[in-house]
C-alpha cells in the first residue's frame, strides 16, 4: 500500500491540481474570468443569502390546466363541425364536471361528427392513451372526456412553456444571472440575485398575459348581468375600471383575436390625453381577423380582456385596419411597460401563484460572506495548530490535505455550476473539522501498532490499511444522511447537502490517498528508525476506563434525559420558524436596540395580524413574524411588508429591513413532512446498513443511540426556544451522520477484537475496544468543536441555531457512542464470534501477523 509508481504519483498530483485550478476562477473578478478559455470559466454561484436578492416559488393549479384544455377543445369542436361541408348542427355545449357534452340535431350525422372529432385528440406521450375520449351517449349526445394521461402531459407541457416564458420576462427586465428551474410536477423556482424588492417581479410573473379581444354582448339584460346571469353564448367578466358603470360586463365567448397573433407590444402614450397605453402589432393573420371583425361591427363595443378581466371596452367607430391597436386602461408607465413585456414574451399557459418568497438584502449577504470567511479562516487555523501539536509531521500532512480539499471542493462545485449558500459555508467549516477525522483514525492506528511492536514501515502500512476500511464504512453512513438531505431537502438544506457530499468524496481522496503518498515518500527518502508524533496528547496511551461497569447507570441517565427531552417538546413545544408554520418573517436591523413592547404596539396599530417579536442575534436586530394575509393574492404580503416598513421607518429612523420570508401554509406543511421523513429515513437507512454490515445487534443499538441524539437535540431547542427552521433540520441530519460515524469506528473495532479474542469476556472486549478508539473519538470531537466554535462566535446570527445544534449533537453523540451504543450490545446478547461473514474466509490465515493477546496476559508481539 506504500508503493507509489511515478505514474500514480503524477495522476494524484494532476487530479488535485485540476481541482485547485478549477477553483481559481471563483476568486477572480468578472473581467478576468471573461478572458479565460471557456473550459476555465467555471465559477461557484453565490446563493441569495450571500449575494442578496429574491427567491420565489411559483405553483400552478393542475385544475386550471384541465379547465383550459376543455375550453380550448370547445373552440376546436365548434370549428371542426362548422368548417367543412356539410355543416353539422349541434346544440349548446356543456362543460359540466370537466367534460364537453352536446347533442347532434340530426341523428344521421352523429357518426360523421365523431369522425371529425377523433382527429382532434392526440396521443398522451408513451402511455398508449389518447388525451381525450370521444363517445356517444343516448344515441345523439357526444361526450368528450379528458383522460388523466392527457392531463398529466398537458401539465408537463404547460410547465415547460411557463418556465421558458418566465425566463424571457425576467431577461427583459435586464436582471443578472437569474435561476429559473422546475421543481416537481407543477412548481417553478425563480431566484434573481441583486433584486431586493420582488414586488415588480411578482406582478410581472403573476400575469398570465392571456390577451383576448371579444365583442360586448350589448343585447344582454343589464339587471341579469348584474346578478351574474349571461345569455347563451356569452359570459360574465369583471370590469373593475368601468368608470361609473357596473363592475361586470357580458361579452361573447367567441374570441375575435387573441394574444397568440401578436408580434410586438410596446409602452407608448395616447396622443390626445398623453396617458400611458400599450401599442400592439398583430401578425398578418391577426391583422386580417381584427380588420374583418371591426368592419362587421362598426358602432358596437368590444372588450380588451387580460387574464379574465376587462381592461377597457371601447366603441368601434370605424374599421381598425393595418394590424395595430392600442390597449388603454388605468395604466401607469411602469404597469404599461410590465404588460408590454408580458405580452412580448408570450402568455403563460397556466396561472402561477407565489407560495414561497424569500428576500435578502445586499448588506446581510455581504455580512454573511465576511462572517463565513472569518469563521472558516479561524476554524482552519485552530484545526491546523491542533493537528500539528498532536501529530507533528503527520499533522502537517493532514493540514495540507485539508487546505487542498477546500480548493478541490470549490473546483468540483464550479464544474457542477453549484450554488454556495450560507449553510454551504457551514458545510465547509464542518468539512474542515471532519476531514481530519480520517487522518486521526489513521494516525491513532499507527500509534497503536507502534506500541504493539511493529516496525515503522509496517505500522504506517497497517495503519492506513485498517483505518481505510473503517473510513469507507463511516463515510457511507455519512453519505446516506447527505443523500437524503439532497433528495428531500429544500433551499438551505440542499445547499448544505451539496457541500457535504462533495466534501465526503474529496476528503477521502485527500486524507487517505494524498497523505499516504506523502508518508510513503518520507519513509522511502528518510528511512526513519522511529515515528515521532506531536507533543500534545489528550488521552493517555494507558487509559483503561471501565465503561461497561456503569452501563446501568448510563442507561438510566439516558432514559431520564430522553423522557425529559420528549416532555420539553410536548410541554413547551418547538419554536418553529416560518419555514414550518407558514407566515411572514421580517428581519429588521435598528440603529439602536429598541424596546420590543413598543415595536409590538406600533405593529398592532397597523392591523396586519398578531405579531411575534424576538431579538435575533444581537439586541439591534429584531425578527418580526406575522401571519400571511388571507386575501389579496400574491401582492398582499408585499403590502404588509411595505406597511410595516413605513411605520418602522417613521418611528425608528435608520431601520433597515435586511430580509423577509413568506411561506404559505401548504409549503410549510410539506416542509414539516419532508423534514420528519428525512430524519427517519436517515436513521432507519443507517441502522439497516449497520445491521447488514455487522450483526442485527449493531443495527438495533445504532438506532437506539441515534434516536437518543435526535430527541436530545429537539429537547434542547424546546428548552432554549431557539428558532427551529430548515437549517436545524440540516443540523439534525448531520448529527445523525456524525453520530453513526463515531459509532461505526467503535463497532468496527469491536468486530475486529471479536475475531482476535474469541475467548475474551464480552464486557472486557467492549471496554478494550472503546478504550482503544477513545483517542480517536476525543480527537475528532475536539477538532470539530474547534471548527464549530469559530462558526458560533464569528459565523453570524443566521447560523447560530445551526451551530448550537451541531455542538450539542457532538456532545450527546460522543456520549451515546461510548456509554450507550456499545454497552447496549451486551444487553442485546451479542457473543464473541466471526461477525463479518463476507470476510470469514481466510481470516485465520490473515491473523494480521500479530500474536493475539489473551484477556489475561495482555502480551504484545
Amino acid at each position: 500500500m506504500l508503493v507509489f509508481p511515478r505514474w500514480k504519483v503524477a495522476l494524484i498530483i494532476l487530479t488535485l491540481a485540476l481541482g485547485v485550478l478549477f477553483a481559481v476562477p471563483s476568486f477572480l473578478p468578472d473581467r478576468i474570468v471573461s478572458k479565460l478559455p471557456a473550459a476555465m470559466q467555471t465559477r461557484v454561484n453565490l446563493g441569495l443569502d450571500l449575494s442578496g436578492g429574491s427567491h420565489l416559488l411559483l405553483e400552478a393549479n393542475p385544475d386550471d390546466v384541465a379547465k383550459q384544455r376543455v375550453e380550448n377543445m370547445e373552440e376546436q369542436v365548434r370549428t371542426a363541425l362548422r368548417r367543412d361541408q356539410p355543416r353539422i348542427a349541434i346544440g349548446d355545449i356543456s362543460r359540466k364536471d370537466g367534460k364537453l357534452s352536446f347533442m347532434v340535431r340530426d341523428n344521421s350525422q352523429v357518426d360523421a361528427a365523431v369522425e371529425r372529432l377523433r382527429p382532434l385528440t392526440q396521443g398522451a406521450g408513451m402511455t398508449g392513451q389518447r388525451d381525450f375520449n370521444v363517445e356517444v351517449v343516448d344515441g345523439n349526445t357526444i361526450v368528450i372526456t379528458p383522460t388523466q394521461a392527457g392531463i398529466d402531459k398537458a401539465i408537463n407541457d404547460s410547465m415547460d412553456v411557463a418556465t421558458d416564458v418566465i425566463r424571457k420576462r425576467i431577461d427583459e427586465m435586464g436582471t443578472r444571472e437569474p435561476t429559473i428551474i422546475r421543481q416537481g410536477s407543477n412548481r417553478i423556482v425563480v431566484q434573481v440575485p441583486g433584486l431586493q424588492d420582488p414586488k415588480a417581479l411578482k406582478d410581472l410573473l403573476g400575469q398570465t398575459a392571456k390577451l383576448e379581444f371579444k365583442l360586448v354582448d350589448y343585447a344582454a339584460n343589464p339587471a341579469e348581468v348584474a346578478q351574474g346571469r349571461a345569455p347563451v353564448g356569452s359570459e360574465i367578466l369583471p370590469y373593475p375600471d368601468n368608470r361609473g358603470g357596473p363592475p361586470v360586463i357580458a361579452v361573447r365567448r367567441q374570441v375575435m383575436v387573441s394574444g397568440e397573433d401578436l408580434i410586438d407590444a410596446q409602452q407608448t402614450y395616447e396622443q390626445q390625453s398623453n396617458t400611458p397605453v400599450v401599442s400592439i402589432t398583430f401578425n398578418s393573420a391577426g391583422g386580417r381577423k381584427f380588420g374583418r371583425v371591426t368592419s362587421e361591427n362598426v358602432n358596437r363595443p368590444f372588450a380588451i380582456i387580460l387574464d379574465g378581466k376587462v381592461l377597457s371596452a371601447p366603441n368601434i367607430n370605424e374599421p381598425i385596419l393595418g394590424g395595430s391597436a392600442q390597449i388603454s386602461g388605468n395604466f401607469t408607465v411602469e404597469s404599461a411597460n410590465q404588460l408590454a413585456i408580458a405580452l412580448r414574451s408570450g402568455k403563460l399557459p397556466v396561472a402561477l401563484t407565489v407560495v414561497e418568497e424569500r428576500t435578502v438584502g445586499p448588506q446581510l449577504g455581504a455580512d454573511s460572506i465576511r462572517a463565513g470567511i472569518l469563521a472558516s479562516a479561524i476554524a482552519a487555523g485552530a484545526v491546523i495548530i491542533f493537528m500539528f501539536l498532536s501529530y507533528g509531521r503527520f499533522g502537517v500532512y493532514a493540514n495540507l490535505a485539508v487546505v487542498i480539499n477546500i480548493f478541490v471542493i470549490l473546483g468540483v462545485m464550479g464544474l457542477l455550476n453549484a450554488t454556495l449558500t450560507l449553510p454551504g459555508i457551514a458545510g465547509f467549516v464542518l468539512t474542515i473539522g471532519t476531514a481530519v477525522d480520517a487522518n486521526v483514525l489513521i494516525y491513532e492506528r499507527i500509534r497503536e501498532e507502534r506500541r504493539r511492536g511493529r516496525g515503522v514501515v509496517q505500522a504506517v502500512e497497517f495503519g492506513y490499511k485498517e483505518a481505510s476500511r473503517t473510513i469507507f464504512e463511516a463515510n457511507v453512513t455519512h453519505a446516506i444522511a447527505g443523500g437524503i438531505m439532497l433528495a428531500l431537502g429544500s433551499g438551505p438544506v440542499k445547499g448544505f447537502a451539496i457541500v457535504l457530499l462533495i466534501g465526503i468524496a474529496t476528503s477521502v481522496f485527500t486524507a487517505v490517498t494524498f497523505t499516504r503518498m506523502l508518508a510513503a515518500h518520507w519513509l522511502r527518502k528518510e528511512r526513519p528508525a522511529d515515528i515521532k508524533m506531536g507533543i500534545m496528547r489528550i488521552v493517555p496511551d494507558d487509559t483503561n476506563i471501565g465503561f461497561v461497569a456503569i452501563r446501568h447507570w448510563a442507561f438510566g441517565l439516558t432514559a431520564l434525559l430522553t423522557v425529559l427531552a420528549v416532555g420539553a417538546v410536548g410541554v413547551k413545544h418547538l419554536n418553529l420558524g416560518v419555514d414550518f408554520v407558514g407566515g411572514l418573517m421580517i428581519e429588521a436591523k435598528f440603529a439602536e436596540a429598541p424596546h420590543l413592547d413598543k415595536v409590538r404596539s406600533s405593529i398592532e396599530r397597523l392591523n396586519v395580524g398578531e405579531s411575534s417579536l424576538q431579538q435575533f442575534g444581537d439586541p439591534k436586530t429584531v425578527s418580526i413574524r406575522l401571519p400571511v394575509p388571507d386575501q389579496g393574492g400574491a401582492g398582499a404580503s408585499n403590502l404588509v411588508v411595505e406597511k410595516v416598513r413605513k411605520a418602522m421607518t417613521a418611528e425608528y429612523p435608520g431601520v433597515v429591513f435586511s430580509r423577509y420570508d413568506t411561506v404559505s401554509g401548504k409549503v410549510s406543511g410539506e416542509l414539516i413532512q419532508n423534514g420528519i421523513l428525512a430524519v427517519m429515513l436517515a436513521v432507519i437507512g443507517i441502522a439497516i446498513f449497520s445491521w447488514f454490515r455487522y450483526e442485527w445487534q449493531f443495527g438495533v443499538s445504532t438506532f437506539v443511540a441515534i434516536m437518543h441524539d435526535v430527541l436530545m437535540t429537539l429537547g434542547f431547542f424546546a428548552v432554549t426556544q431557539l428558532e427551529f427552521d430548515l437549517n436545524i433540520v440540516a443540523a439534525v441530519l448531520t448529527i445523525v451522520g456524525y453520530s453513526i460515524n463515531d459509532k461505526m469506528v467503535i463497532d468496527d473495532r469491536i468486530r475486529e477484537n471479536m475475531r482476535k479474542y474469541r475467548k475474551m469476556d464480552m464486557k472486557g472486549l467492549i471496554d478494550l475496544s472503546v478504550n482503544e478508539t477513545l483517542p480517536r473519538t476525543v480527537m475528532t470531537s475536539v477538532t470539530v468543536m474547534l471548527a464549530l466554535a469559530a462558526l458560533l462566535i464569528f459565523g453570524g446570527h443566521v447560523l447560530r441555531g445551526f451551530t448550537a445544534a451541531m455542538m450539542l449533537g457532538i456532545v450527546v453523540g460522543t456520549y451515546s457512542s461510548v456509554y450507550v451504543s456499545s454497552s447496549l450490545l451486551i444487553t442485546l446478547g451479542l457473543k464473541p464470534q466471526l461477525t463479518d461473514k463476507k470476510s470469514a474466509k481466510g481470516i485465520a490465515g490473515q491473523g494480521e501477523r500479530v500474536t493475539a493477546r489473551t484477556a489475561d496476559d495482555g502480551a504484545q508481539p
